[in-house]
Protein backbone atom coordinates (compact mmCIF):
# COMPACT_ATOMS: atom_id res chain seq x y z
CA UNK A 1 0.00 0.00 0.00
CA UNK A 2 2.95 2.78 0.42
CA UNK A 3 4.38 1.60 -2.47
CA UNK A 4 0.93 2.27 -4.39
CA UNK A 5 0.94 5.73 -2.50
CA UNK A 6 4.39 6.37 -2.95
CA UNK A 7 4.27 6.14 -6.67
CA UNK A 8 1.00 7.66 -7.04
CA UNK A 9 2.23 10.56 -5.27
CA UNK A 10 5.46 10.34 -7.82
CA UNK A 11 3.15 10.26 -11.18
CA UNK A 12 1.11 13.17 -9.79
CA UNK A 13 4.67 15.22 -9.09
CA UNK A 14 5.96 14.10 -12.21
CA UNK A 15 3.00 15.25 -13.93
CA UNK A 16 3.20 19.21 -12.17
CA UNK A 17 6.47 19.00 -13.58
CA UNK A 18 5.13 18.33 -17.31
CA UNK A 19 2.75 20.65 -16.80
CA UNK A 20 4.97 23.14 -16.10
CA UNK A 21 7.26 22.53 -18.91
CA UNK A 22 4.09 22.58 -21.37
CA UNK A 23 2.52 25.44 -19.67
CA UNK A 24 6.51 27.78 -19.82
CA UNK A 25 7.35 26.75 -23.33
CA UNK A 26 3.22 27.89 -24.37
CA UNK A 27 4.03 31.07 -22.49
CA UNK A 28 7.45 31.99 -24.60
CA UNK A 29 6.22 31.00 -27.88
CA UNK A 30 3.32 33.50 -27.66
CA UNK A 31 6.00 36.00 -26.47
CA UNK A 32 7.64 35.75 -29.78
CA UNK A 33 4.40 35.57 -31.52
CA UNK A 34 3.02 38.70 -30.09
CA UNK A 35 6.46 40.20 -30.98
CA UNK A 36 5.65 39.42 -34.87
CA UNK A 37 1.99 40.73 -34.53
CA UNK A 38 3.26 44.15 -34.45
CA UNK A 39 3.94 44.43 -37.90
CA UNK A 40 2.65 43.36 -40.96
CA UNK A 41 5.08 41.86 -43.61
CA UNK A 42 5.45 42.05 -47.54
CA UNK A 43 8.36 40.64 -49.32
CA UNK A 44 10.52 38.54 -47.63
CA UNK A 45 10.04 37.42 -44.34
CA UNK A 46 12.80 39.21 -41.66
CA UNK A 47 13.16 39.32 -38.57
CA UNK A 48 11.84 42.23 -36.44
CA UNK A 49 15.17 41.73 -34.29
CA UNK A 50 19.00 43.53 -34.78
CA UNK A 51 17.41 47.06 -36.78
CA UNK A 52 19.65 49.91 -36.81
CA UNK A 53 18.26 53.60 -36.57
CA UNK A 54 18.03 55.82 -40.39
CA UNK A 55 21.09 57.91 -39.32
CA UNK A 56 23.76 54.79 -38.92
CA UNK A 57 22.52 53.63 -42.35
CA UNK A 58 22.92 56.91 -44.12
CA UNK A 59 26.59 57.21 -42.83
CA UNK A 60 27.74 54.01 -43.98
CA UNK A 61 25.64 54.32 -47.36
CA UNK A 62 27.70 57.78 -48.59
CA UNK A 63 31.01 55.83 -48.35
CA UNK A 64 30.37 53.69 -50.45
CA UNK A 65 28.34 52.42 -53.43
CA UNK A 66 26.05 50.02 -52.67
CA UNK A 67 25.58 48.19 -49.10
CA UNK A 68 23.10 45.41 -47.11
CA UNK A 69 20.67 47.48 -44.96
CA UNK A 70 18.94 46.62 -42.16
CA UNK A 71 17.13 49.74 -40.60
CA UNK A 72 13.93 51.67 -39.15
CA UNK A 73 12.33 54.54 -40.34
CA UNK A 74 8.92 56.60 -41.01
CA UNK A 75 6.92 56.03 -43.46
CA UNK A 76 6.47 59.70 -45.39
CA UNK A 77 4.80 58.60 -49.00
CA UNK A 78 3.59 56.06 -50.98
CA UNK A 79 3.50 55.62 -54.36
CA UNK A 80 -0.53 56.42 -55.02
CA UNK A 81 -0.62 54.60 -58.45
CA UNK A 82 0.12 50.97 -56.93
CA UNK A 83 2.18 51.17 -53.94
CA UNK A 84 5.32 50.56 -56.35
CA UNK A 85 7.62 52.46 -53.94
CA UNK A 86 8.14 54.63 -51.01
CA UNK A 87 9.63 57.03 -49.31
CA UNK A 88 10.87 57.26 -45.78
CA UNK A 89 11.79 60.17 -43.26
CA UNK A 90 15.24 59.54 -41.66
CA UNK A 91 16.39 60.63 -38.29
CA UNK A 92 18.33 63.19 -39.76
CA UNK A 93 15.49 64.82 -41.87
CA UNK A 94 16.57 63.50 -45.38
CA UNK A 95 14.52 61.43 -47.42
CA UNK A 96 15.08 57.92 -48.73
CA UNK A 97 13.23 56.32 -51.74
CA UNK A 98 12.72 52.59 -51.53
CA UNK A 99 11.63 49.85 -54.49
CA UNK A 100 10.53 46.52 -53.80
CA UNK A 101 12.80 43.85 -55.39
CA UNK A 102 11.77 42.76 -58.81
CA UNK A 103 9.06 44.49 -58.11
CA UNK A 104 7.66 41.73 -56.76
CA UNK A 105 5.80 42.84 -53.65
CA UNK A 106 3.94 46.52 -52.82
CA UNK A 107 2.64 48.26 -49.79
CA UNK A 108 -0.39 49.90 -48.95
CA UNK A 109 -0.86 53.07 -50.41
CA UNK A 110 -2.58 54.31 -46.54
CA UNK A 111 0.49 53.29 -45.15
CA UNK A 112 1.75 56.97 -44.44
CA UNK A 113 3.30 58.22 -40.91
CA UNK A 114 3.67 54.91 -39.73
CA UNK A 115 6.88 52.92 -38.83
CA UNK A 116 8.86 50.73 -40.94
CA UNK A 117 11.78 48.12 -40.63
CA UNK A 118 13.62 47.66 -44.19
CA UNK A 119 16.03 44.68 -45.29
CA UNK A 120 18.04 45.15 -48.48
CA UNK A 121 20.47 47.17 -50.68
CA UNK A 122 21.15 50.88 -50.08
CA UNK A 123 22.35 52.61 -52.87
CA UNK A 124 23.77 56.45 -53.84
CA UNK A 125 22.82 57.69 -56.87
CA UNK A 126 21.89 59.93 -59.58
CA UNK A 127 18.39 60.75 -60.88
CA UNK A 128 17.86 61.26 -64.50
CA UNK A 129 14.76 63.76 -65.31
CA UNK A 130 12.33 61.71 -66.48
CA UNK A 131 12.55 59.20 -63.48
CA UNK A 132 12.47 62.39 -60.87
CA UNK A 133 9.08 63.47 -62.85
CA UNK A 134 7.67 59.68 -62.57
CA UNK A 135 8.09 59.94 -59.41
CA UNK A 136 6.68 63.40 -58.78
CA UNK A 137 3.63 62.43 -60.61
CA UNK A 138 3.00 59.32 -58.72
CA UNK A 139 3.31 61.12 -55.86
CA UNK A 140 0.74 63.63 -57.11
CA UNK A 141 3.06 66.24 -56.60
CA UNK A 142 4.60 68.66 -59.70
CA UNK A 143 8.19 67.92 -60.50
CA UNK A 144 10.46 70.59 -59.18
CA UNK A 145 13.58 71.05 -61.30
CA UNK A 146 15.81 73.06 -58.11
CA UNK A 147 15.40 70.12 -56.83
CA UNK A 148 18.95 67.87 -56.18
CA UNK A 149 18.52 64.60 -58.44
CA UNK A 150 21.06 62.79 -56.22
CA UNK A 151 19.27 60.33 -54.09
CA UNK A 152 20.08 57.40 -51.63
CA UNK A 153 18.01 54.54 -52.60
CA UNK A 154 17.06 50.96 -50.97
CA UNK A 155 15.87 48.17 -53.02
CA UNK A 156 13.87 46.07 -50.40
CA UNK A 157 13.67 42.63 -50.26
CA UNK A 158 11.39 42.29 -46.97
CA UNK A 159 9.56 45.06 -45.25
CA UNK A 160 7.34 45.10 -42.13
CA UNK A 161 4.64 48.26 -41.41
CA UNK A 162 3.97 48.49 -38.24
CA UNK A 163 0.40 47.45 -36.96
CA UNK A 164 -2.35 50.45 -36.07
CA UNK A 165 -3.87 49.49 -32.96
CA UNK A 166 -6.81 48.73 -34.38
CA UNK A 167 -5.27 46.12 -36.52
CA UNK A 168 -3.63 44.05 -33.03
Amino acid sequence: MNIKRGLSSHLSTLHFVYFLIIWFSLIGLNSCDSANQKWESFGAKISSESVEGSRAMMEKVTTTDSIPVKFEAEIAEVCQMKGCWMTLKTDDGSSIRVTFKDYGFFVPKDAGGKKVIIEGKAISSNLDEETARHYAKDAGKEFDENSSLTEISVVASGVLIEKTPSQL
